[in-house]
């Protein structure tokens, strides 16, 4: 690893170069570039750039976070994330802006905009209003009782068992 001034602001940065390979957590308050592999936590409180040659494995934290390599893991960007023509992210990404260039490949869940302070209480709401179901939701639902995948049809005298399910019982010898 390198220490060089990346941002401009005075501070030295962190780079992860081409034949580094790196196990655990690299932590740094400015600036983090990685172009070698990472197996292992990455959190900066600025700009996180995984550059078209790395590889990493596990979560990714920044408040700006560009992908051109490969991540495996978590990506939190506070600000903004993009994902250039040649990133590769699988797992959940969670950021307030997001540029996803063509060519890039996401597979996982996004979740983007404002987030509260209490994520405890977004996520308590969020299984509540997961439980209900709208009145339309009811109606159709009560419209389609009859297509209910755990029901058997119902046959000729009313008795769901038109199959002779009773009659799938080994023989006895």
């Amino acid at each position: 690893m390198k220490n060089m001034q990346l941002d401009g602001s005075g501070g030295p940065g962190t780079v992860v170069g081409v034949n580094v390979a790196l196990s655990g957590t690299l932590k740094d308050q400015n600036d983090i570039i990685i172009y070698g592999m990472v197996d292992g936590e990455v959190f900066s409180e600025k700009h996180v750039n995984v550059g078209e040659t790395a590889q990493v494995k596990g979560p990714v934290r920044g408040d700006i976070v560009t992908i051109s390599g490969t991540v495996r893991g978590e990506i939190n960007a506070l600000t903004r994330l993009e994902i250039t023509e040649s990133g590769k992210v699988y797992g959940s990404i969670l950021t307030k802006d997001l540029v996803v260039n063509s060519g890039a490949l996401i597979m996982g869940q996004v979740e983007m905009g404002e987030r509260d302070e209490d994520e405890d209480v977004v996520e308590k709401e969020d299984s509540d209003t997961e439980n209900e179901k709208t009145d339309d939701e009811a109606e159709e639902n009560e419209q389609n009782d009859d297509f209910d995948v755990d029901k058997k049809p119902l046959g000729d005298n009313g008795d769901r068992d038109i199959l002779g399910d009773d009659n799938l019982e080994p023989d006895e010898e």
